[in-house]
């Protein structure tokens, strides 16, 4: 049970990331949470392969497996990226459902075809009541539209304008985010060929490194969108989000050293779940029905991938 529990620790580990991040000034940009990560989360990978005497081992690593964690981890950059992108052309609503509800159907049945991963029913099931929690998880109370707060025509219109202009623009995220789950699914399948020849603490360092490097890249080209720019009075948080980072880089290899591929990608992807239930409890968001009645299924969802492991 290690794989399965390492896997429900990434999740919890992603779900804290947000909450730490949450309270960091508005200059603070996606951008530059993703080079905090990367960049602090290299190295505390790199103390920790110095810690475990396998720092040496960093240097000797099979070829074929570090192109296979290297192509994974660029494949799931770029992703990551797009998605942003996404989220940005579309609404959260319709984009964060697709993309991980794609992301698991296409890894759990490329893992079958390419792996010889054969998914269990339990995986089935679980997968599609994880599925529908996230789908649930993203969607909103209605509005009002109560007899007292009755718009006016011109209030009509503008409203018909902004929907067919948001349905538009989902359209575009939509698209966006199953390019995203797209190459997730490809650097989720890199990774699994990748680990077989590496240690779960080398291939977590080399998924890191990659996004480390080509971040670098970017704020050389860049400066003013440097990480330098907004880390005063917000570099307690980032450094936090940035441990987070790399603790789940770690669990998330040692998950997939230790558990079917299939399982993995089911159990990580309750990660919304735990930031509604950490919202909750620590930011003391209100959870709505449509929150809770998301989150119990993918409790389901859990429950059911694990019952017959």
């Amino acid at each position: 049970m290690m794989g399965e529990l390492s896997a429900v620790i990434n999740a919890i580990l992603w779900a804290l990331t947000g909450v730490v991040t949450k309270g960091v000034t508005k200059n603070v940009r996606p951008h530059h949470i993703v080079t905090a990560q990367v960049w602090f989360g290299v190295v505390f990978l790199i103390t920790v392969l110095f810690v475990i005497g396998q720092i040496n081992t960093l240097l000797t690593v099979d070829h074929r497996s570090a192109i296979y964690l290297a192509s994974g981890a660029l494949a799931n950059t770029v992703g990551s990226l797009i998605f942003w992108l996404a989220i940005s052309r579309g609404t959260v609503t319709a984009v964060y459902p697709t993309t991980q509800s794609i992301f698991i159907m296409v890894s759990v049945f490329a893992g079958w075809i390419f792996l010889g991963d054969e998914p269990q029913l339990s995986v089935i099931g679980g997968a599609t009541l994880i599925i529908l929690g996230v789908i649930l998880l993203n969607l909103k109370p209605p509005m009002d539209t109560s007899d007292t707060n009755m718009p006016s025509v011109i209030q009509v219109k503008s409203l018909e304008n902004r929907y067919w202009h948001l349905l538009k623009g989902d359209y575009t995220g939509i698209a966006l985010g199953v390019i995203t789950s797209l190459l997730w699914a490809v650097g989720f399948l890199s990774t699994v060929i990748g680990l077989e020849g590496t240690s779960p603490v080398i291939a977590a360092t080399i998924r890191s490194l990659v996004p480390a490097i080509i971040f670098a890249v970017i704020s050389i080209s860049f400066p003013a969108i440097r990480i330098t720019r907004v880390i005063n009075g917000n570099g307690l948080r980032l450094l936090g989000s940035a441990v987070l980072f790399g603790l789940s880089a770690l669990t998330f290899v040692i998950a997939l050293d230790n558990a079917p591929p299939s399982v993995v990608v089911v159990l990580i992807n309750t990660s919304p779940m735990w930031a509604v239930l950490f919202a909750a409890t620590i930011l003391r968001e209100q959870p709505t029905r449509f929150t809770l009645s998301g989150a119990t299924l993918c409790m389901a969802g859990i429950f059911v991938t694990l019952s017959f492991q």
